[in-house]
């Protein structure tokens, strides 16, 4: 029996008559009677999951469970003080809030330096005389008059000056931020006895690919377990955590038995911007600017995918629609064609330089999963950046996020699948009358830059 990766319906061949091939599958449903109708009807419309992931399409090999890399930080840095001192003309102490600054050490990772001149938002200028490590305190002298700082108020370095004759300023080194994640191994198999395998029920289908109709003598058990599977693949990647249960008195299981699991997609978008919206308000102006600020304040892309459950979605349409009323908004298509009119089913919208493209992502709002009663997901969406970045040491374009899976020595477990049992097979690989399909997969996210990640909440 020939076997396609697709799997069942998803990819089966129909043909024009009732005659069995080896493209068209062989049936284990319970309908063997004559008088079943032909119409196979999808009650539940198409219950593929996967697109977002897909639409992606970055993947990547890795060689280790364990992969990761480094993102450079701010080349500059802004901190806070935590006091209220007044800056004098012979000098003052000021402490600094180390959770909000880098951090304090004499090699050099600390702002400001001696040398360095601050600015306060009043726009007062103060020269940096003295730095205190071990304290987290640094002596500043006014440039002009003495001046108040408000209780952790935040103070910027715009430069440095030195007198005739003076040493070189400390250095700095730069501060990186170190990712890393796991991969994690998934499977499904399914299972038909060789007596069904010789049940025969045929349905009448198009073909998704070439919209011929036809018939399809398909094994309907496993094309929903492929497409289940396939499902779990991209939830998996979507809310993943890695475990940190290493409980003793839990031998063989999480923490204990190679399960360490891996960060999905919103686990990473969390370490970067998380912006809540009022559920009864919806998403309105204020929430669109809030979000445009925050991309502007972290560099964020020009042009964003934005992924919302079905709440969200109509929330932001009733937005623009009253946004585009009210001006500021201008739509348009991913090819650039504008829309003539504001419609729900909009495609694209452009406010203050910042382009944003919306999908409703069905994951968000399956029932039966994420869309179940009391989970939030269907007012959930996620701002993707649409732009490439580039290696720092390579140069590189790197993408925003991408699916790494186990491959070495030309053996890759992107997505394996094979064939085991003695029914039905033209090489038996033992002696049950029946044929089981394996599919497994080892595989994990990784994220770049989630400082230009949005996830979008209700309050």
């Amino acid at each position: 029996m020939a076997y396609s990766s697709g799997a069942g319906y998803a990819n089966g061949i129909p043909s024009a008559f009732q005659v069995a091939t080896t493209e068209n599958y062989v049936s284990s449903l319970n309908v063997h009677a004559p008088e079943v109708a032909e119409d196979f009807i999808s009650r539940y419309g198409d219950q593929s999951l996967t697109g977002f992931l897909d639409s992606m399409g970055a993947m990547a090999p890795t060689a280790q469970r364990k992969f990761e890399h480094y993102e450079d930080d701010y080349i500059h840095q802004s901190f806070k003080n935590t006091g209220t001192p007044t800056i004098a003309l012979a000098g003052t102490n000021v402490s600094l809030d180390t959770s909000f600054s880098s951090t304090g050490s004499a090699g050099g990772n600390y702002f400001p330096r001696v040398g360095d001149i601050v600015m306060a938002k009043s726009g007062d200028l103060a020269l940096v005389t003295a730095v205190n490590y071990a304290s987290d305190q640094i002596t500043m002298v006014a440039y002009n008059t003495a001046f108040t700082l408000a209780a952790g108020e935040t103070l910027i370095v715009i430069g440095n000056e030195w007198a005739e004759s003076t040493a070189q300023p400390e250095g700095i080194t730069p501060e990186v931020n170190h990712y890393f994640n796991y991969t994690m191994i998934m499977k499904e198999s399914f299972e038909v006895s060789g007596s069904e395998a010789t049940n025969k029920t045929w349905f009448q289908v198009t073909d998704p690919n070439t919209g011929q109709s036809g018939y399809l003598w398909y094994l309907k058990g496993e094309a929903d377990t492929y497409r289940r599977f396939v499902n779990y693949c991209e939830t998996m990647m979507l809310q993943g955590k890695i475990a940190t249960n290493t409980n003793a008195a839990l031998p063989g299981t999480i923490g204990q038995g190679g399960i360490t699991g891996s960060e999905g997609l919103i686990e990473f978008m969390r370490t970067g911007n998380t912006q809540t919206y009022n559920q009864l308000a919806g998403f309105n102006l204020s929430d669109f600017d809030s979000m445009i600020r925050t991309l502007d304040q972290n560099r964020g892309a020009k042009e964003n995918t934005m992924w919302c459950g079905i709440d969200l979605s109509l929330a932001i349409d009733d937005a623009i629609a009253a946004m585009f009323a009210g001006g500021g908004v201008s739509y348009g298509a991913f090819n650039g064609a504008e829309e003539i009119a504001v419609a729900f089913g909009f495609k694209s919208f452009t406010r203050g330089g910042y382009t944003f493209h919306k999908k409703t992502y069905d994951v968000f709002n399956y029932l039966p999963m994420f869309g179940a009663a009391g989970f939030n997901y269907p007012g959930m969406g996620m701002v993707i950046p649409g732009d490439m970045r580039k290696d720092a040491r390579t140069g590189d374009a790197t993408p925003s996020l991408r699916i790494r899976y186990k491959e070495a020595g030309g053996y890759s477990r992107k997505m394996e699948h094979w064939l085991t049992g003695s029914a039905g097979l033209a090489n038996p690989t033992n002696e049950t009358d029946n044929m089981e399909v394996h599919y497994r997969t080892e595989r994990g996210f990784e994220g770049f830059a989630s400082n230009r990640f949005i996830l979008l909440e209700r309050a």
